[in-house]
């Protein structure tokens, strides 16, 4: 078991779950629900991952973590986020990163993204209401830029773009940190 890593992950789809348990598993760290977390439990640990969805444009839960991890001890923090975005789509995920991102951040806290996908079946009522609204409103748009069509048939219906290949990068990331 890797003690110096505290894996805290908020998922409400399972894309980010997955994603978290698939690095638990292959670094060997102690993997939390980010429900839970205290100042004193990321304080037993070096380095905090934080792993959450792309949520409105906003890294779902990251200001909470963010503001524990300050008052904690501990001197790492790492974020992976997953989304509904393919990860050959670098200029939309540097977009996300600039809008949630100061440059500092992006210089000092490593950040990865991690495709997972839409899936209705398990979003809240609220979260399918607000996609029923995108859809309907790239719907009726009238002449749509290719990117409006490509949105408009990426939330069309559920899909998974989650691939264990994807961790790879932050995988190595973490076992070069704790050498």
């Amino acid at each position: 078991m890797n003690n110096n890593i505290l894996l805290l992950y908020k998922s409400h789809t399972g894309f980010t779950k997955k994603y978290a348990e698939l690095i638990a598993s292959t670094v060997n760290c102690t993997l939390s629900d980010s429900k839970i977390a205290s100042v004193k439990q990321l304080s037993d640990y070096d380095i905090i991952l934080f792993g959450s969805r792309a949520y409105a444009g906003t890294i779902d839960g990251y200001k909470t973590i963010q503001k524990l991890f300050e008052k904690s001890t501990a001197s790492t923090l790492i974020l992976f986020v997953t989304g509904a975005t393919p990860a050959t789509a670098k200029e939309t995920i540097q977009a996300f990163w600039n809008q949630n991102l100061s440059a500092k951040e992006q210089e000092t806290i490593p950040h990865f993204y991690l495709p997972g996908g839409l899936c209705y079946e398990k979003m809240s009522t609220k979260d399918r209401w607000m996609m029923k609204i995108a859809a309907t409103m790239i719907k009726k748009k009238k002449n749509k830029t290719a990117s409006d069509r490509e949105f408009e048939q990426a939330i069309a219906s559920s899909y998974d773009l989650s691939d264990p290949i994807y961790i790879t990068e932050l995988v190595s990331f973490l076992q070069e940190l704790c050498k």
